[in-house]
């Protein structure tokens, strides 16, 4: 199942106030500054010099791009860093008050305070060293013949060590009320295939430091220099191998390239070398006969490796990626490390965040619905989601009116889209039901030990989904976090209350801000139902093509319009975006942004629209979509956001959206000819 994302993380004025008040706005200390009062829609933050019609990204952001550095432990900073920055300071009061060794706690609360507590022991993790992986790394150094192999990779894969390949249960596309087994790509060490394959100078300088990380790793675990370097590269060699036999970024975007349903016999003849049965078996899983082979080719370079590669190589990368996957929970010396390459060289960030911020980070990831039980408690009050739902609705009425009034779609089509659209399911802030984590032994003082059996829970957990009726209730997002998404296949769009908090929802503000920046999110989700890659399921998420082949191609002609503007934008030296990559994105923040527009003018209609600090309401629209982006990036991360992510970056994401919106050039009376006047104005929705 492929989740989209917001990024790489709604009604009258009376509502959207109603909701913000119920969250709390202390004082907060943040990265970038002194204990301050939550941050939100400011004028402050314009380049009142920039000319909006010229660049609106600087217009709107100009001065506080320029006073707010980046801090020193990230590789970049905007609105939904700091959001979550304040998040974890709640998360990290939580925690601390939940690590008192008190007999008075409840089960939540010892579990996620021995989790944190036990992070948080620094000295405890150094005296232990290598010491909590030894069962893993002692089965590792006993493999004596590649039939062995096996078994240890099973161990690893129940404990979220991702080798070779992933499996794990999804719903079918095809019929999206069964959950089905599904194997798909994996096993690299590097961010993407394409680091692997290519071979411009940047590509073979970060290799060679990914092959001097892979050795400094192995040498921390005891290898000698020699080995370790041999041991490098022959981590590189099979990386590459899988690499060239993954399918690209692009082609992932497309559910039908990766749904190929086959029996386990059709899957093990992709891959002989490899006994799929015995993995199963080993594994726990429910029966099955058929399963998802998402890259089939893919399955095919597995066998190759396998088949070709030695197994003091194999067992070498095995032993790399276990290291690699615990190193946030290894002495200082592995924690270093790892923050060296994967940060600093791949994103840019100068210093190690605080202890305390990665911990919160972990405990999120491995309990995240026991800490944002306690989360929500705080932050996002039961009422509250009602409150956001009348939002929401508003905006879906928007969708049905913008369906209903499209001039390029045919009637047969334009049903089916408005079918799905009242079939879409709106979840915010928090599940209904509570995930049960009672099973999972939390010990204080087992760092690694916890994060084990956490995830080995979330392993079972997942396979025992295998033949099951699907789940639409359940969450992927934990509560704290600052992001939202469409879920295609449940056909649902999810507001975690992570990111409904100042600056998107706030109660200072007039409705004006509250459209432009969290109504544009909500947009920008159920959008997602509609683009490129949602269109292709239908309202019970099943892939299935429901447009007419006229419609189709009136969809893809104004779909390639975004494709050749995004495409021109270069966010870093000579890097163009991808805009194949991005065209979903593009698709939902132009549609997105369009609505929650559409519904502040109807909230408007027989009211006087007052200006506010000299500013239409239409105008504090389109300045609060502008702020929600404002952003610094370094350049090793805009470098890495543009070869993976596909969201664009804050500057293109704003003024491109802007662009191609008339609504935009009356607001600010640009006229053609300048650059936030587009020709063509690129439209789907």
């Amino acid at each position: 199942m492929r989740l989209i994302l917001l990024f790489p993380l709604f009604a009258p004025l009376l509502t959207i106030n109603a909701l913000a008040q119920a969250v709390p706005a202390p004082a907060t200390p943040t990265k970038t500054g002194p204990a301050q009062a939550v941050p939100g829609f400011s004028t402050a933050s314009m380049d009142l010099t920039a000319n909006p019609c010229l660049d609106f990204y600087q217009y709107a952001c100009g001065t506080w791009i320029a006073n707010t550095p980046i801090p020193a432990d990230q590789s970049s900073w905007d609105t939904f860093g700091d959001l979550a920055d304040r998040n974890r300071a709640i998360l990290r009061g939580i925690l601390d008050k939940a690590s008192a060794n008190d007999p008075k706690r409840s089960a939540v609360e010892q579990k996620i305070g021995d989790f944190y507590v036990s992070c948080m022991n620094e000295p405890a993790i150094g005296k232990l060293g290598t010491k909590p992986l030894a069962p893993e790394l002692n089965r590792i150094d006993a493999i004596q013949s590649k039939d062995a192999i096996l078994d240890v990779l099973v161990r690893l894969h129940l404990l979220g060590v991702e080798v070779f390949f992933n499996f794990s249960s999804e719903p079918d596309a095809r019929n999206s009320t069964q959950m089905i087994a599904g194997v798909d790509q994996g096993g690299l060490g590097l961010p993407d295939r394409d680091y692997y394959l290519k071979d411009d100078p940047k590509s073979v300088k970060l290799r060679q430091q990914y092959v001097a990380h892979v050795q400094k790793m192995l040498e921390l675990a005891g290898e000698s220099t020699a080995q370790a370097a041999a041991h490098a590269q022959a981590v590189l060699r099979i990386e590459t191998d899988l690499a060239k036999g993954s399918l690209d970024l692009v082609s992932r975007r497309d559910p039908n390239q990766i749904y190929h349903k086959m029996s386990v016999p059709e899957l093990a003849a992709l891959s002989p070398s490899f006994d799929w049965p015995k993995y199963f078996a080993a594994l726990g899983t429910p029966s099955f006969t058929d399963l998802d082979v998402s890259v089939p080719d893919f399955i095919k370079a597995l066998n190759a490796v396998l088949t070709n590669t030695s197994v003091a190589d194999l067992k070498a990368y095995l032993r790399w990626h276990l290291l690699h996957s615990e190193a946030p929970l290894l002495p200082k010396a592995f924690v270093a490390e790892n923050f060296s390459f994967y940060i600093q060289t791949l994103t840019g960030a100068k210093q190690l965040q605080p202890r305390w911020e990665r911990c919160v980070k972990i405990t999120d990831a491995d309990l995240g619905f026991a800490l944002g039980q306690k989360y929500v408690e705080q932050a996002f009050p039961p009422d509250a989601k009602a409150r956001v739902l009348t939002m929401v609705r508003e905006i879906e009425t928007m969708l049905g009116d913008d369906l209903q009034s499209l001039d390029w779609m045919t009637p047969a089509t334009r049903q089916q889209a408005l079918v799905k659209l009242r079939a879409v399911a709106d979840k915010v802030g928090y599940p209904d039901k509570w995930r049960d984590y009672s099973s999972v032994k939390i010990v204080r003082g087992q760092a690694v030990a916890n994060d084990e059996r956490a995830t080995e829970f979330e392993v079972h957990r997942q396979l025992s989904k295998i033949g099951q009726p699907v789940d639409r209730a359940e969450w992927d997002a934990t509560p704290p976090t600052v992001n939202a998404y469409y879920d295609p296949q449940h056909n649902d769009i999810n507001f975690p209350a992570g990111i409904l908090q100042p600056p998107f929802f706030d109660n200072r503000m007039d409705a004006a801000v509250n459209y432009g920046a969290i109504g544009s999110i909500m947009g920008h989700e159920l959008t997602h139902g509609f683009d490129d890659e949602g269109r292709q399921f239908d309202a019970q998420g099943n892939l299935r093509n429901w447009w007419t082949p006229e419609d189709e191609k009136e969809f893809e002609k104004r779909a390639e319009c975004f494709i050749k503007e995004y495409s021109a934008f270069t966010p870093v030296d000579d890097v163009h975006l991808n805009g194949k990559l991005t065209l979903g994105e593009n698709t939902a923040d132009n549609g997105g942004i369009r609505l929650a527009f559409m519904a502040l003018m109807k909230s408007l209609e027989g009211k006087s629209q007052v200006k506010i600090d000299g500013f239409t309401p239409q105008q504090r629209f389109f300045l609060a979509w502008g702020q929600a982006w404002c952003e610094n990036v370094r350049p090793e991360m805009a470098r890495l956001w543009a070869q993976t992510d596909p969201h664009s970056p804050g500057r293109d994401r704003v003024n491109g959206v802007l662009g191609n919106m008339p609504e935009f050039r009356e607001a600010f009376a640009c006229h053609e000819g300048q650059p936030m006047v587009h020709a063509p104005a690129c439209r789907v929705w």
